[in-house]
């Protein structure tokens, strides 16, 4: 239910639509110059299947979506000039599958085992507040900004606005 309700936040993006971003972040980096996105809602008026396309300098461009309807496949592709990976399951990356221009795979790189992905962000956070610091040097406020920033202009541009914003 609380995925549904505008009183809650609800909706795809904010939900799991983090992933994909978080993702595009880890391999473009911050100086996304446009978002161009759309979404279909709920009947409650939150989105529930969205799409978007970052523009980043340099002629690069980032394609995303996430949505509430059913099971997607998770993977995080980067193509290139000498190629592309597939990352698996970008919520918590278990294996990443490189591949030639011909569509040839020429390696699988394996990634340490891991319970959730969340790992990383405990470890952080205990460093941290051992050091006496008030945000993870790994991952400073002003990224999780970034993130929320953009999101918010996702939402604008589909008309989706919290009752208690």
């Amino acid at each position: 239910e609380r995925i549904v309700s505008p009183t809650l936040a609800g909706g795809a993006l904010l939900d799991v639509g983090i992933y994909p971003l978080t993702f595009i972040r880890m391999v473009l980096g911050d100086e996304v110059q446009k978002i161009s996105s759309t979404c279909t809602k709920t009947e409650t008026g939150v989105d529930e299947l969205n799409a978007a396309v970052l523009e980043y300098p340099n002629r690069k461009l980032a394609f995303m979506h996430s949505g509430m309807l059913g099971a997607t496949d998770q993977y995080g592709i980067v193509y290139g000039t000498k190629g592309y990976l597939i990352a698996k399951n970008i919520n918590n990356v278990d294996k990443i599958e490189v591949y030639t221009p011909n569509r040839k795979l020429s390696r699988e790189l394996e990634v340490p085992k891991q319970i959730s992905g969340y790992e990383y962000q405990v470890e952080a956070c205990i460093k941290a507040l051992a050091a006496g610091n008030l945000e993870c040097e790994e991952a400073p406020l002003d990224q999780s900004i970034h993130m929320v920033e953009m999101m918010d202009t996702m939402r604008q541009q589909w008309g989706i606005r919290y009752p208690f914003e």
